[in-house]
């Protein structure tokens, strides 16, 4: 809430301008210079100043945010965004991200094919990345949008630090996933970053 004082020179000078009123008729009484209080008959002609006081809601503390390349599809390729997403950015959080897609409307043109209720728990060993997912969610993305959809995920957790390469696993059990070509590398086989590249937009 703004609250504004009003200084007390300035009531003084509302009376004494009420009081000084050229009246509609009768005789006109010239004031002596030495009569006039507040050096009113200063040539200075600027009013004077006023004192608010503004309420400042403070910053919201805690919420921090870093940097982190995520790849979103756009027709039948990907491109690369950054985004900046709620710190630390681990590969579960990153993941996170990756389904919920892009907040920005000025990226709508490209976006996520991984079902906004897709989960996994991202574990990691050695520099490679496991997706463990459950079969209900590889299974609600479309058959011919599958590449596409392993591909963001390769792409994004490979591009985070630490990560070289990745594997899938439905309920602890490795499976196959499609490449960016068209071949499907078995079970458990890892897949990185160059098998999908040639997918991104140029």
């Amino acid at each position: 809430m703004i609250k504004r004082l009003i200084p007390f020179r300035f009531c003084a000078l509302c009376l004494l301008l009420a009081s000084c009123a050229v009246p509609k008729s009768g005789p006109v009484d010239e004031i002596n210079s030495s009569d006039i209080p507040f050096e009113l008959n200063s040539p200075e002609t600027s009013a004077p100043a006023t004192t608010t006081s503004v309420e400042l809601v403070p910053p919201l503390t805690g919420s921090t945010f870093e940097q982190a390349d995520l790849y979103f599809v756009d027709g039948s390729s990907l491109e690369r965004v950054r985004l900046e997403i709620p710190s630390p950015t681990d590969l579960q959080g990153v993941f996170t991200a990756l389904v919920a897609g892009l907040p920005d409307p000025a990226h709508t043109k490209v976006k996520t094919l991984l079902p906004v209720d897709f989960v996994a728990v991202i574990e990691v060993e050695g520099g490679v990345a496991n997706v463990n997912a459950n079969r209900v969610y590889l299974d609600s993305i479309k058959p011919n949008e599958q590449r596409l959809a392993i591909a963001q995920i390769v792409l994004t957790l490979t591009s985070q630090p630490g990560i070289g390469q990745v594997t899938f696993s439905v309920g602890g059990k490795a499976i196959g996933v499609p490449r960016g070509r068209g071949d499907i590398a078995g079970a458990g086989t890892p897949v990185t970053f160059d098998d999908y590249k040639m997918l991104i937009a140029k």
